[in-house]
């Protein structure tokens, strides 16, 4: 199986972060800032705003673990490639698939029954989740995966919903 990995490097020949890049960078962090200056007290604005830097971040994050770095000194052989979503047994692939259909078919549901575009839907779910859960910090990420993952693993056919296969 080739691994999820998309670009492998040498840790001595990582690309360059050049004077461009940063300047794009730096562009980006002043644009950010002036928009929400100017949406300041707007809330539905500044709630787009925060989605869709979530998702920038979410994805430049992806991206960002699709790159293997090896040390110079060891050979590409000793060191294993990443694990991602492809290499997960098939049970958690079917977790994983099953909570995405079902909250597809839920932000429809929504969106049929307020008369919301799916995108409105998804931005008032997403809304109700975070003040029903709040921030999503890396511990309570891992602690919620390991809880999902003892309870699916001691009775994978318990309070869940499972597509299948």
């Amino acid at each position: 199986m080739e691994p999820p990995n998309t670009y492998t490097y040498r840790q001595s020949e990582l690309p360059p972060m050049t004077d461009e890049i940063k300047s794009e960078i730096a562009e980006i962090g002043f644009t950010i800032a002036n928009w929400i200056l100017r949406f300041q007290g707007n809330y539905y604005a500044l709630l787009a705003l925060a989605e869709t830097l979530a998702d920038g971040l979410n994805s430049a994050e992806s991206n960002m673990y699709s790159i293997r770095i090896i040390p110079d000194h060891a050979s590409e052989e000793a060191v294993p490639p990443a694990i991602g979503l492809t290499d997960l047994p098939t049970l958690e692939k079917q977790m994983i698939i099953s909570v995405a259909a079902t909250s597809t078919v839920a932000i429809q549901v929504v969106s049929n029954v307020f008369g919301f575009s799916f995108d409105q839907a998804a931005s008032y779910v997403q809304r109700i989740t975070q003040e029903h859960y709040g921030d999503m910090t890396p511990e309570k990420i891992e602690e919620t995966v390991a809880a999902l993952a003892k309870s699916l693993h001691e009775k994978p056919e318990g309070e869940g919903y499972i597509v299948q296969a």
